[in-house]
């Protein structure tokens, strides 16, 4: 491999991602492993990685994913026109007082967006395995955000008994799932019920896998999207995540008529990281 000019860190919920960059934010090499449980884990990941690449100690290194309290944080999303040049460079956890939130690993993905349209103005969807993030972005500031925990519910939902079978897998009916996120838009006080109605309905026999799991999904992003309405009606979307999520999301949203782009997560981390090496670094 190439000697890379500085190094790319994105640690989530499902992994830690490193990527050895050139100076143009072009990817050299790439690794994955395990994620981190807190930041010793994030050290001992990240060291294992940089070993095995043999890169040099004084290889810059700009880190974005779940540091609540960053050594060395980047101050804005917009990035300033200095930063201090110390690595590693952490991006921080996005926090707001009022309602209490924070991004999580969302934050690399937003500045990324940020840099690349400067000039939009609307609302950022970004679903992730435990959490989505919208955040209202205008200026290049992000002006404020919420959190909404679907990810975590769904994944709770799988691990419980009696739901574990028929919310495993990939398998999704169109139909069914549009027409619960309709359901949950409109009757979101009756959400729970009807989560716990799919129990009985699975164990008297009445409920296909894919029937099952397209309920629940559109259920979950049905109330997600009944909560955030005052967000996202009306308003241009940007909708930044993996492939499938985004697919899922993009279902919802087009069958409440909302208007949305997709952007590939990854890229948007990637120039979210990219920004922030060149503001420090070069």
């Amino acid at each position: 491999m190439t000697t890379p000019d500085w190094i790319a860190v994105d640690w989530t919920a499902r992994d830690l991602t490193v990527w050895g960059m050139d100076a143009k934010g072009s990817v050299l090499a790439e690794a994955k492993a395990e994620a981190p449980t807190d930041t010793a884990g994030f050290d001992a990941a990240l060291g294992a990685v940089l070993q095995g690449w043999a890169t040099p100690t004084n290889t810059p290194i700009v880190a974005a994913g779940r540091f609540a309290h960053a050594p060395r944080a980047v101050p804005t999303l917009a990035m300033p026109e200095h930063l201090p040049a110390t690595s590693p460079l952490y991006f921080p956890a996005l926090s707001q007082e009022e309602p209490r939130h924070v991004t999580l690993g969302m934050e690399a993905a937003i500045a990324g967006f940020v840099a690349q349209t400067p000039k939009f103005d609307g609302v950022l969807c970004l679903p992730g395995a435990r959490m989505t993030v919208w955040a209202h972005i205008s200026a290049e500031e992000v002006v404020s955000f919420r959190s909404v925990a679907t990810g975590v519910m769904m994944t709770g939902l799988a691990q419980q008994s009696g739901y574990e079978a028929f919310l495993s897998g990939e398998a999704l009916d169109d139909t069914v799932f549009t027409d619960a996120v309709s359901d949950a838009m409109s009757r979101p006080e009756q959400f729970s019920y009807r989560i716990a109605s799919l129990e009985a309905e699975a164990y008297l026999g009445d409920l296909l896998p894919a029937r099952a799991r397209a309920t629940a999904l559109g259920l979950l992003i049905g109330a997600e999207l009944a909560a955030t309405r005052p967000y996202w009606l009306g308003q241009p979307i940007a909708l930044i995540g993996d492939a499938d999520l985004c697919a899922t999301y993009g279902m919802a949203l087009n069958a409440q008529y909302a208007m949305h782009t997709v952007y590939d997560r990854t890229d948007m981390v990637q120039a979210g990281l990219y920004a922030a090496f060149r503001t420090a670094f070069e």
